[in-house]
């Protein structure tokens, strides 16, 4: 297993992170964005990968396997599945946040629109494929994981303890795609 790092990479040979590694895991060509791994997965791999410390990364190497493939086998989209599991780690650091609490409503809503359209025989909606596709699964995760960072540092974790936080995350994310569901976030009612 190669040692992992943060960031992108222009080949093996200068290093890899978490994605690159299940490229070549899948017999891709080398990038970060292989297309046996649906883009919102690998979004929040990308921000796990670059967040956790030097020594939790190395960890991460022993879920290539499961993001291989993570995703693409879904029935119905994606994303929500992403952003619910984004919105269950935030709610478990900071039951009353709004961005949080917003977020598993709207995925919720997401994911009632989804199935709606599903029963009546039309399109998920998904979009898996192409570069505004991509887009628009990668945009989204990116801003949930930075609140969740924020949130991380608000709750005055230490960094073993965020990367706690980060792993339960993606393991939690894995979880729910291997298992073709989104889990409800427990939402503390506004008030």
């Amino acid at each position: 297993m190669p040692e992992l790092e943060a960031g992108a990479h222009r080949d093996a040979r200068s290093g890899s992170c978490e994605m690159e590694y299940v490229s070549v895991l899948a017999g891709e060509r080398f990038t970060d964005r292989p297309r046996c791994t649906h883009p919102a997965v690998a979004a929040l791999a990308w921000q796990v990968n670059d967040a956790v410390s030097h020594e939790a990364r190395q960890h991460l190497g022993l879920r290539a396997v499961e993001l291989v493939g993570a995703g693409r086998d879904l029935d119905g989209p994606v994303r929500p599945v992403v952003l619910a599991a984004v919105a269950r780690a935030g709610l478990r650091l900071d039951p009353t946040s709004r961005f949080f609490t917003r977020l598993a409503r709207r995925v919720e809503e997401a994911q009632a629109k989804a199935a709606q359209r599903r029963a009546e025989g039309r399109d998920a909606g998904d979009g898996a494929g192409g570069r505004l596709a991509t887009l628009l699964h990668v945009g989204p995760v990116n801003h949930a994981c930075a609140h969740l960072l924020v949130a991380s540092r608000a709750a005055g974790l230490d960094a073993a303890a965020r990367d706690a936080v980060l792993v339960d995350l993606l393991d939690d994310c894995l979880a729910a795609v291997r298992a073709g569901r989104v889990p409800t976030p427990t939402v503390v009612p506004a008030g």
